[in-house]
C-alpha cells in the first residue's frame, strides 16, 4: 500500500516540477499573451527589449482551402497583396512603408497565409493599420488590371527541384482532396479566375477564428488590443464547418522520367506522419533529426566519418557515395501530416541511393539506439533555438503556434518535449507509421534505375534490399 502510495505521489511531484519548468518565467523568457476578441480574432503578444517591433496578421487558409472552381487563388492573393487597396493605392502603401523604415512581406503556404510586417515600436499603429487595411480590403479588384502580367510572372518563375517534387509529392498522396492542390503551378483554370471568384475565397476564409494578429517587441498587450479591435473588429465571424473529412492518403507513385534534363535524379518519399497537436507530433520531429540531412562537400563534418548512419553510408557507399545531397523531411497539418525524404543522386546511383534511405527509415522501428537518439535531440534543438531569434522570426513562430496549437508553445515546455523521448518511443512511433504502411513516391530525371512500387512497399518492412 506505501509503495503505491509513494508512486503515485512521485507520479504527481515530477508532474507539478514539469509544469513549473514549462513555465517561461521559470527560464526567464517573456510568456506570450493571448487575447480573444467578439468575432473570434485572436491578439498573441510577447513583450522584448528591442527598438523594432514585428507583428503580423495570419490566416488559417491555404491552397487546402481551394476548390476545384478557386484554384490559385492562394497564390493570385499573394501576388495582389500589395497592389493597394480601396483605402492606399499602391504608392501609396509602399511611400508609408518606406517613410517608417518598415518592412513588409506576404508569404501563402498550404495551410496557412501571414502578412508579416517590422517598423520601429513607435509607428505600431500605423503598421496594424496597415496590415489590416490588406487584409480586410484585399484588392481582389485589381486582378482585372495585373492578372496578365500574374499569369506571365508565374510561368517564367523558375521553381527549386525541390519544391517541385515536395508539390508532386503532396498532389500524389492527397489526390482526392485539396492538400493535393499545388501551392507552385502549373494551376488549372487559373487564367478564368475573376475578381468574383478570389472575393468568394476571401470571404469564407479571412474570417475571425481563422484570424491571428501577433506582435513581438516593446509594447503593452493591452494598447495592441485596444489597436486590434478598432481595425478587425469588423471582421465577420466564422460559420461552423459542415462535411469536413481528414484527407485520405494515397499509397502511389508518380514518375516524371527525363533521361536528357542531365544527369541529376530527384527522388522523394513519404509516409503518412500526424498532425500538430499528435501526442507523436515531437517523436516524429526527433526521427527528422536522427535521418539528418547531407550535402556532399559541405559541412564542418565529412560524411565519410559522420556519426549519423544513414549519412555515413550513403557517403561511403561503392567508396564513392551514392547520393549528391539528401534530407529528411516533416510535415504537420491540422488533420494529418507526411514524413519522408528527398533525394539528389546520379542517375547511376538511384537504386542505392533510395535504398539506403529506406533501410535507414526502416531502421528507426527496429534498431535505433540511445546515442542517435541524444544526437538527434540535440540537433533538433539546435535548429530550433540556434539561430538569431529576431523578433520577426518571433513574430513568425507566435503567429503560427496559435493558428496549429491555440495556445503559445514556449521554447522552455518544448525542450521539456524532446527530452521525454527516447529510443523505446522512437521504436514505437516508428512501427506505428512507417513499418509496413502505404508510402508516396514521386521523381525527375534520368530514372531508369528507379525501383519498382511494389519494391518500395517491401522495403517499408523488414525486408532488406
Amino acid at each position: 500500500m506505501f509503495r503505491n502510495m509513494n508512486r503515485q505521489l512521485r507520479r504527481r511531484f515530477c508532474r507539478g516540477v514539469s509544469q513549473a519548468l514549462a513555465e517561461p518565467v521559470a527560464w526567464n523568457q517573456a510568456p506570450a499573451t493571448v487575447t480573444t476578441l467578439q468575432n473570434g480574432v485572436r491578439i498573441a503578444t510577447r513583450e522584448s527589449f528591442s527598438e523594432m517591433a514585428s507583428l503580423g496578421i495570419f490566416v488559417n487558409a491555404g491552397t487546402r482551402d481551394e476548390t476545384k472552381e478557386t484554384a490559385g487563388a492562394a497564390h493570385l492573393l499573394e501576388h495582389l497583396a500589395f497592389s493597394g487597396t480601396e483605402k492606399r493605392s499602391q504608392a501609396q502603401l509602399e511611400m508609408e512603408v518606406e517613410s517608417v523604415g518598415g518592412l513588409l512581406s506576404m508569404t501563402a503556404g498550404r495551410e496557412q497565409s501571414s502578412y508579416k510586417m517590422s517598423l520601429p515600436a513607435a509607428d505600431l499603429a500605423q503598421g496594424v493599420d496597415i496590415l489590416s487595411d490588406i487584409v480586410t480590403l484585399m484588392p481582389v479588384g485589381n486582378l482585372d488590371r495585373y492578372q496578365e502580367s500574374i499569369l506571365r510572372k508565374i510561368e517564367e518563375t523558375e521553381k527549386p527541384n525541390k519544391q517541385v517534387l515536395d508539390d508532386r509529392l503532396h498532389m500524389c498522396a492527397f489526390r482526392d482532396s485539396a492538400l493535393g492542390f499545388s501551392s507552385v503551378g502549373p494551376f488549372d483554370g487559373v487564367e478564368s479566375l475573376t475578381p468574383e471568384h478570389v472575393a468568394n475565397f476571401v470571404s469564407t476564409n479571412y474570417t475571425g477564428s481563422n484570424m491571428v494578429l501577433a506582435a513581438v517587441g516593446p509594447m503593452k498587450h493591452e494598447a495592441v488590443v485596444d489597436l486590434a479591435a478598432a481595425v478587425l473588429g469588423s471582421v465577420p465571424a466564422s460559420m461552423p464547418l459542415s462535411g469536413w473529412q481528414k484527407p485520405y492518403f494515397c499509397g502511389a507513385e508518380l514518375i516524371y522520367r527525363n533521361d536528357e534534363m542531365g544527369p541529376t535524379a530527384y527522388i522523394s518519399a513519404g509516409w503518412e506522419g500526424v498532425p500538430w497537436k499528435s501526442p507523436d507530433a515531437v517523436t516524429f520531429m526527433v526521427m527528422q533529426a536522427i535521418m539528418g540531412s547531407y550535402k556532399k562537400g559541405e559541412g564542418l563534418v565529412p560524411g565519410t566519418i559522420s556519426g549519423n548512419r544513414i549519412i555515413n553510408a550513403v557517403a561511403n557507399k561503392m567508396n564513392v557515395g551514392c547520393a549528391d545531397e539528401f534530407e529528411a523531411f516533416n510535415l504537420f497539418y491540422k488533420d494529418t501530416g507526411m514524413f519522408g525524404f528527398h533525394i539528389a543522386c546520379d542517375e547511376v546511383a538511384v537504386e542505392h541511393a533510395v535504398g539506403e534511405l529506406m533501410f535507414g527509415a526502416n531502421m528507426l522501428s527496429f534498431s535505433v539506439t540511445d546515442e542517435e537518439v541524444e544526437r538527434g535531440k540535440r540537433e533538433l534543438k539546435n535548429k530550433l533555438f540556434g539561430t538569431s531569434g529576431s523578433g520577426f522570426d518571433q513574430c513568425d513562430e507566435l503567429g503560427r503556434q496559435i493558428l496549429a496549437y491555440g495556445r503559445f508553445v514556449s521554447p522552455a515546455e518544448m525542450i521539456l518535449r524532446i527530452e521525454a523521448v527516447d529510443a523505446e518511443e522512437v521504436k514505437r512511433v516508428a512501427w506505428k507509421y512507417l513499418n509496413d504502411n502505404e508510402i508516396a513516391v514521386t521523381a525527375l530525371g534520368p530514372l531508369h534505375g528507379m525501383p519498382q512500387y511494389y519494391v518500395l512497399r517491401q522495403m517499408t518492412n523488414a525486408t532488406r534490399y
